[in-house]
């Protein structure tokens, strides 16, 4: 309510002035002042005044509050040195250090303000205000119009903290305005002949701008376009529009303008109009859904290529949906128009494999069991894998995992279906069922000795088409398997290096034979012997190969820990085969009755450096088959890292056949400041004719209100149309204004 009716109903009894005659009261103690919501005939909330002093001139309808002086109404409370209030003119008038603090959040500061009994409307002068983000504004003076908008004069808006040590510091920049409006009902801050200052020096000028207050977290609009310049397509400017759809979901619409298809194309070179009108533009745009039992977002594109006005485009979608506690579906979906369109267009498809997957998904899972129903549908993006004949189409998947707990003696069971049928139109098409049942007892002796003991019975059948050799037919196979293996880690205590040396031996056994030809290889037929997987009884992954007949293997690790900190570990093993029957192909270390040494180093001592080798040895002359090695140095502000790759080349399969690989990773990165940080890396391929692969360096400014980030990328790879090149991007932010960003190719 207004405060003429708190005066008016709830003043305290003043006493008499001591010289007797009738004039303004005195309660010299600090007082409260409460009122009954609705005396003025409004429906305002009460009010509550707290002063130390309260004065009340009957003669001229003024009440006088000094001295700690708080008011609050409806959530709204002002704090100031002296307050006035006119009863008659329903005028509350501040002085010296007012605080306005609204629910909004919003502080304002003054010198002097005017304002109605109820809050809504008023003016001050000399006005500083942070706002709900804690971004700040100033003002010589401000109007406030029905508690809904209020006008700033000769104003400044900075979204930078002021300086600890020199607040009375220039921000590091300012939009400057003869004129702001903040719009509390559309929610916008709007600028009238602006000025944007960095380090105090002008450096835009323009005669609007606007931009959401802080209580908006999303809103309508476009937002700031983007330049970008391709050597192959040429110039072209984005201009993006953001559009609200509801609280769940939103979308951005993102045309991008080919400039230089407006002044060269010739229209009548395209197969049709719309054909035409694509070559100039990239119609792109993401969908986003966050709603209550799940998330999806969409990422697409569709242009006409600028010589054969040919469709190109692009979709990158993926969601996943809770249906209740225990099940949950979902989709990626992932498809382009040709090998190059995402590295000519700029689209982050992922890069760094060389297909592109769609699978919808359903799932179910609790604290024992497991179980999914998917299918698959590939897109290569790079010879052979880019001929779509030859991709299969996986439809269905099913599988199936159930793990017991453990019983008395620590057992579990395991049991895996797996139900998979696949389709090409040119090549294998199959179907298979395979079940499999694990037994796993783990046993640790008084010394220390720790044994697990594995047994498992796996049955499969398979339905071929055009398996070549074979044609069409059935197959189908029953294997068992025991393995055990043994660790005894021997702990030697000290007070320096602690260590822990641990020999390893697996043995594991199946019938010879296991792997019928008849039987088509897909989810095994890529193999690398590693430190992941030399001492598990089946090696090889997925179910279509079994590791067959007498195996196993040997090794040490040997760990220690410095009482400084860190961690040293190593370990070395070799396995081994009693009838090598070609299931391993030449060049997967796994080939012969004795497979290449497996070796492992990770070197992390305190401090900033690091050092990581895998390794795998060839038995006979000790060279490196395959080697994967990295070390890191130096503290953050300046940490030098090296990688380096070889592998070895592989057997002339059609599945596994690669050349030699050799390459080497050079990245510099540099915190130089709180806010400053420089990156850069540099691949080179050092195998015979290679040559350098990309240079990455990027510069990055970021405190708390503005961020620069530069980013410059040379690319030497060549694939069908796409050329090397350059690329280079610029993006500048100030915090709740937007981005400047560029982009060139």
């Amino acid at each position: 309510m207004a405060l003429p009716a708190a005066a008016q109903t709830a003043a305290p009894t003043f006493s008499p002035s001591p010289n007797g005659h009738a004039g303004p009261a005195t309660n010299t103690t600090p007082t409260t002042i409460s009122a009954p919501a609705g005396t003025n005939g409004e429906p305002d909330q009460p009010v509550r005044l707290t002063a130390d002093q309260i004065i009340n001139d009957r003669d001229l309808g003024i009440v006088t509050a000094k001295g700690k002086v708080v008011i609050v109404q409806g959530g709204n409370t002002l704090t100031a040195n002296t307050v006035s209030y006119n009863l008659k003119q329903d005028i509350i008038s501040a002085a010296g250090n007012v605080v306005l603090t609204e629910p909004t959040g919003e502080v304002t500061y003054s010198d002097y303000v005017e304002l109605s009994g109820d809050f809504k409307n008023g003016v001050a002068q000399e006005i500083r205000m942070i706002m709900a983000d804690h971004s700040r504004l100033v003002a010589a003076s401000a109007t406030r119009v029905n508690s809904n908008r209020t006008d700033f004069d000769d104003a400044a808006y900075t979204a930078c903290e002021p300086c600890r040590e020199h607040p009375e510091r220039t921000p590091l920049w300012q939009a400057k305005a003869a004129t702001v409006t903040h719009d509390k009902v559309d929610h916008t801050i709007e600028y009238h002949d602006a000025w944007l200052e960095f380090e105090g020096v002008p450096i835009a000028y323009t005669p609007y701008l606007s931009h959401p207050d802080p209580t908006v977290k999303r809103q309508s609009g476009f937002l700031t376009p983007s330049v970008g310049m391709n050597s192959l397509i040429g110039p072209s400017i984005a201009t993006p529009y953001y559009w609200v759809i509801n609280d769940q979901q939103d979308l951005t619409f993102s045309p991008r303008w080919m400039l230089n298809q407006f002044t060269s194309f010739n229209s009548g070179d395209a197969p049709n109009a719309a054909s035409a009108a694509l070559q100039r533009v990239v119609l792109a745009g993401e969908h986003r859904w966050n709603g209550e039992f799940g998330q999806a977002d969409t990422i697409a594109s569709l242009t006409a290529d600028p010589i054969t006005g040919n469709l190109r485009g692009h979709v990158n979608a993926w969601a996943n949906f809770a249906i209740d506690d225990n099940w949950r579906a979902g989709y990626i979906a992932q498809h382009q128009s040709d090998d190059t369109y995402s590295l000519i267009y700029g689209y982050t498809i992922p890069a760094d494999q060389p297909w592109l997957t769609t699978q919808p998904y359903i799932e179910r899972f609790d604290q024992k069991d497991y179980f999914t129903a998917e299918g698959f549908l590939f897109q290569g993006l790079a010879p052979p894998q880019d001929n779509s004949a030859l991709n299969p189409v996986v439809l269905p998947h099913l599988a199936y995992q159930h793990v017991s707990a453990p019983d008395q003696y620590g057992a579990t069971w395991t049991v895996n279906s797996d139900l998979l049928s696949y389709t090409r139109q040119q090549g294998t098409s199959a179907s298979r069922v395979v079940n499999q049942v694990q037994w796993d007892l783990p046993y640790t002796t008084l010394s220390g000795q720790q044994y697990t003991f594995t047994s498992s019975l796996t049955t499969d059948g398979y339905h071929f088409v055009g398996l070549p050799g074979y044609g069409d037919g059935y197959s189908g196979r029953v294997v068992p398997m025991m393995a055990i293996n043994w660790r005894y880690p021997i702990v030697s205590d000290s007070t320096t290096l602690p260590q822990v040396i641990t020999p390893i031996v697996m043995v594991a056994a199946s019938p010879n034979g296991a792997n019928n030809p008849r039987i088509p290889n897909e989810d095994s037929a890529d193999f690398v012997l590693d430190d992941t997987n030399i001492f598990l009884p089946n090696r090889l992954a997925g179910y279509d190969l079994v590791e067959d007949g007498v195996r196993g293997a040997y090794g040490m690790r040997w760990a220690a820990y410095p009482y400084r900190g860190g961690e040293l570990d190593a370990q070395i093993a070799q396995a081994w085969q009693a009838h090598p029957d070609g299931t391993f192909a030449v060049g997967s270390g796994m080939s012969s009755y004795m497979s290449d040494y497996i070796a492992r180093a990770d070197f992390m001592p305190a401090g900033n450096i690091g050092f990581h080798d895998r390794v795998r040895l060839d038995r006979h002359t000790f060279e490196a088959n395959r080697n994967e090695a990295s070390v890191t140095a130096g503290p953050p502000a300046f940490n030098v890292g090296l990688t380096y790759g070889y592998f070895a080349k592989t057997s002339p399969d059609a599945f596994t056949f690669f050349p030699t690989r050799q390459y080497g990773v050079l990245a510099v990165n540099s915190t130089i400041s709180r806010y400053w940080s420089v990156q850069t890396s540099y691949y080179q391929d050092m195998a015979t004719e290679g040559g350098p692969l990309t240079f990455t360096a990027n510069v990055i400014y970021n405190d708390d209100c503005f961020a620069l980030v530069s980013s410059f990328t040379r690319n030497y790879t060549y694939l069908n149309d796409y050329q090397a090149g350059y690329t280079m991007m610029f993006n500048i932010v100030f915090k709740s204004l937007g981005d400047i960003p560029f982009r060139a190719f």
